[in-house]
């Protein structure tokens, strides 16, 4: 074999949903396509926005200014409150499609993915069209149109994807990534906090307006100005970027939820509930043979506003009587207004194998874990009962009146 085989060209995109949050509630409520939009944690006057949509971009609204400033700029602006289990089963949705083409994929933010085509043309075809029939699908299939960025590395992929608009896709080919980003500013680039506070100010005093201005600037020359963040600034000035796309690492968990029908504000009924999915969730560690390391409780209150608390479980368990503590101390600390709650949550995390030591020269396989206490005995004697009969077989006598008549599992 004469010479060194050719390195296979990366193939890059970057897709994502412009105000993830904004385009979910527009889907829920179509009033709100054509209104200015924003999201607050909060309608008071000081909470800060944290997504807007174009139509208040437009009126001089900005990530980061105050509701009240906000509304100088926009009076006829609508608030929305931020939907974390929403955007979170969103998020969810959009990964199941893109991992049918891409098995190496990287979460940027809440509806923004990296995704390698490498390699796939002989399944897929081309990149650019693998990436269309992408969009296609989660077009078609959850009515969210989004932008795409396709280059041969993640830096150029990302900023390709911010120039143009829905439902466009941006094709840098190999070999012109440094002409594409010639003219843009240096503000486009993916700054972190650190370099928006310290660097830009730099450059700006050096008259550093685009990347071919920072390009120009040899290396060694730079390096005296930014230190350490020199070389990986002129390497993106040059539009090289070697990081690969990393997929996350799949922290196993068991979640339970409900809506209620009839909101409900009364502490004793949401015990009750609470009390129902945890029960759900415990069947299912029971199941899978997990103990539960840490709880997490979230619930939805009637005008949007979402809590979310967690608790650390030492040592870990699977049994409701030591869960349900934790459960409802979390659910006390964050119940503190007067408003009724429409969607209760319950997830266990940080999920470990259940090891228990046997008899030393015990040759059979444990089938149960040791029960120690009648509540564990009583708790497999309703496990079982379940399994045979159906889970509305029996009932606690506290939560039956409630889980019958409000619990709608998603």
């Amino acid at each position: 074999m004469k010479g060194l085989a050719r390195t296979m060209d990366r193939h890059i995109a970057c897709f994502s949903i412009p105000t993830f949050s904004i385009a979910l509630a527009r889907l829920d409520d179509s009033s709100l396509q054509t209104r200015p939009v924003a999201v607050s944690v909060s309608p008071a006057a000081r909470a800060p926005i944290t997504e807007v949509s174009q139509e208040a971009q437009q009126d001089g609204v900005l990530p980061g200014l105050s509701v009240a400033q906000a509304r100088q700029q926009c009076p006829s602006l609508h608030i929305l409150p931020p939907r974390r289990a929403q955007v979170r089963q969103a998020h969810h949705a959009l990964v199941n499609t893109i991992r049918q083409y891409s098995p190496v994929w990287e979460p940027i933010q809440p509806g923004q993915f990296f995704f390698d085509l490498t390699g796939t043309t002989r399944l897929f075809g081309l990149a650019c069209d693998a990436t269309m029939r992408i969009k296609r699908d989660i077009a078609q299939q959850y009515g969210l149109v989004g932008v795409a960025g396709l280059a041969s590395n993640k830096l150029v992929a990302r900023i390709a994807s911010t120039v143009v608009t829905p439902p466009r896709l941006c094709d840098i080919h190999h070999g012109s990534e440094e002409a594409f980003l010639a003219p843009l500013p240096i503000q486009t680039l993916p700054f972190s906090p650190h370099h928006t506070k310290i660097i830009l100010p730099l450059l700006s005093d050096l008259n550093i307006q685009t990347l071919h201005d920072l390009a120009d600037i040899e290396l060694a020359h730079l390096e005296i100005v930014l230190g350490q963040h020199a070389r990986s600034l002129h390497a993106w000035a040059h539009g090289t970027d070697s990081s690969p796309v990393l997929c996350p690492p799949q922290q196993p968990q068991i979640e339970a939820t409900m809506k209620l029908d009839s909101d409900d504000i009364d502490i004793h009924r949401l015990h009750s509930a609470l009390y129902g999915l945890l029960e759900e969730v415990c069947r299912q560690l029971r199941h899978q043979q997990r103990m539960c390391h840490a709880i997490r409780v979230e619930f939805q209150y009637r005008d949007g506003i979402e809590m979310a608390k967690a608790h650390a479980v030492t040592p870990g368990t699977y049994w409701e009587v030591d869960l349900f503590p934790y459960a409802t101390t979390l659910l006390a600390r964050m119940f503190k207004r007067r408003v009724r709650i429409s969607r209760l949550a319950i997830h266990a995390e940080h999920l470990t194998t259940f090891i228990e030591q046997g008899e030393l020269f015990q040759e059979a396989l444990i089938p149960e874990p040791f029960v120690q206490k009648k509540s564990h005995r009583l708790t497999l004697a309703l496990d079982q009962i379940r399994a045979r009969f159906g889970a509305q077989a029996i009932w606690w006598g506290n939560t039956h009146a409630t889980l019958r008549s409000s619990a709608r599992p998603f």
